[in-house]
């Protein structure tokens, strides 16, 4: 059995100002550092043998915030990275309503429906972060691995492990920043440990106003 804790990023600049992510980067904000730094004290005291991480910013400056707590070996990795969101990526979502014929409310309604221009397909964006996943979980049987990844990775792999539709889930399951979802993986079945769990925030947590911003 490999055991998985599977860790969002702390808040981005992006988060804070409501705007489409994807591969497109920011920092992280002065809330995110307080984020990144209390789910680092809980990871603590949680044996970690391995360590990978997305390799875009907002995620590894997260991980570097708990490498500080873990002599664990680390791994940046792209394939953990957020799906692209070509086009759309830094803009809100009026603005992408304005530019594109209120592309952001038919996406409400079906993601899967929405091609966005330039971006990745989610097709294959689900199919690259779920074999990357397997084959880490393969890779360190008998161990317990971190991963710092993004809220669309997250729900792609739940989607994955529960057999669920995935547009309900992008469109109606919420992943905070720096929760933790907890998965116990083998060969032939995988059993979530708990989804979502932002305990160690205190209060310090913020609700993201849109689905992108609150995924990405």
């Amino acid at each position: 059995m490999t055991r998985l804790f599977i860790v969002r990023h702390a808040e981005s600049a992006f988060n804070d100002q409501n705007r489409i992510q994807g591969h497109k980067d920011s920092g992280l904000t002065a809330r995110g550092l307080l984020q990144a730094h209390s789910v680092a004290k809980r990871i603590k005291k949680m044996r970690v043998d391995r360590v990978y991480s997305s390799d875009l910013g907002r995620a590894y400056s997260t991980t570097l915030a708990i490498a500080c707590y873990t002599k664990a070996p680390l791994v940046r990795d792209p394939l953990l990275r957020e799906i692209h969101l070509g086009d759309w990526e830094g803009m809100t979502p009026e603005e992408v309503d304005r530019l594109y014929d209120k592309g952001y409310q038919k996406w409400l309604k079906k993601p899967s429906s929405i091609r966005i221009p330039k971006g990745e397909g989610l097709g294959h964006f689900r199919k690259r972060v779920t074999t990357r996943v397997r084959a880490i979980a393969r890779k360190h049987r008998g161990e317990n691995v971190l991963i710092v990844t993004h809220g669309g990775v997250i729900t792609a792999l739940l989607a994955d492990w529960l057999k669920a539709d995935f547009d309900n889930l992008l469109i109606n399951l919420q992943i905070d920043n720096t929760s933790i979802t907890i998965v116990e993986e083998t060969e032939s079945r995988v059993r979530l440990k708990c989804i979502n769990d932002a305990s160690h925030l205190n209060g310090k947590q913020r609700i993201d106003h849109t689905l992108f911003s609150k995924r990405s």
